[in-house]
């Protein structure tokens, strides 16, 4: 009996990742590539068509099925599949109808979500939130993002926009311009390069242009480099209590780049959460992700209608 199968697309500013994922979300087949982000929204969206028709190919080879595709991307994603608004990382990627023209070049009905909507549900689906009802996830890497999944859908919102944590206020960002044009919001100092930014505003200046160095300098004494990572901490924990007061989850999920800081970096947190959360909050539990990078793609596959068992 032939097996049917999802095709999976994570796309990403740098590289996107490709999968073939079966009903009981066993991942038959992973694959990446650079992502050509500069060469325009229209076209990037028309090679990934071009490379995802190419892995339907590779997956009937094999005698596997394709029955639809999945794509998380960065960006605000609407409920058509289409990017509503993004930023810079890809060039033109703003108004680009991406399930139309991935749909378009596969012959395969094709949904798409903004991506940590995708790494969500596919905790949710498969790795740390998949035996709680709701749950929060917030991803601390070059940027902040989240998404609150009830009864295995994510909340997407009026305008998609829901999963935006990284973009209200934190008492630790007062005055500190925030990528998203913005000024004082958890992003700017609780993301990597925010980190990295904290490390030179507070008076660092030893060389360090990754976490990965800032974690260096911090390990042989950097007293700069030290309260830099807390700062990023006690602002990444501080909005987790807020939202976990406001919607109330079983379980906070934290992924993301920022949480290989190390000890120091969750102590940190967890100390501000505490203090930041209201009542019975306090007690919900925080855990990392686990799935790594097949979270994404798991997700992705999870958006296909009546696919997954």
């Amino acid at each position: 009996m032939t097996t049917s199968v999802a095709l999976a697309v994570d796309l990403g500013g740098t590289k996107t990742a490709l999968g073939i994922i079966d009903p009981s979300g066993v991942v038959l087949h992973r694959t990446k590539i650079p992502t050509l982000a500069q060469i325009g929204g229209t076209k990037l969206a028309q090679h990934t068509a071009d490379e995802v028709a190419k892995l339907a190919d590779y997956a009937r080879e094999q005698g596997w099925e394709p029955v639809g595709v999945g794509v998380g991307s960065a960006g605000v994603i609407g409920m058509d599949g289409a990017v509503i608004t993004a930023a810079n990382v890809i060039t033109d990627w703003s108004g680009v109808p991406l399930a139309a023209i991935v749909a378009e070049g596969t012959g395969l009905p094709t949904y798409a979500i903004n991506d940590v909507h995708g790494h969500a549900l596919g905790e949710a689906w498969q790795g740390a939130s998949q035996n709680v009802s709701t749950s929060l996830m917030v991803a601390f890497g070059t940027g902040v993002g989240g998404s609150f999944i009830v009864d295995g859908s994510p909340l997407r919102g009026a305008h998609s926009l829901a999963g935006h944590v990284g973009h209200f206020s934190s008492p630790w960002a007062v005055g500190i311009d925030c990528p998203c044009g913005g000024i004082g919001h958890v992003e700017a100092v609780a993301a990597g390069p925010g980190i990295v930014r904290t490390y030179f505003r507070i008076g660092g200046v030893s060389n360090c242009n990754t976490l990965i160095d800032l974690k260096k300098l911090a390990e042989s004494g950097d007293v700069n480099a030290r309260e830099a990572i807390a700062i990023g901490a006690r602002a990444a924990g501080i909005a987790l209590g807020d939202l976990a007061t406001i919607l109330d989850p079983h379980l906070l999920v934290v992924s993301g780049g920022v949480t290989n800081l190390g000890d120091a970096w969750w102590h940190q947190l967890r100390e501000a959460y505490a203090q930041a959360t209201l009542g019975q909050a306090k007690e919900t539990p925080i855990t990392i992700a686990t799935l790594g990078s097949d979270a994404p793609l798991l997700g992705a596959a999870r958006l296909i209608p009546d696919f997954t068992s």
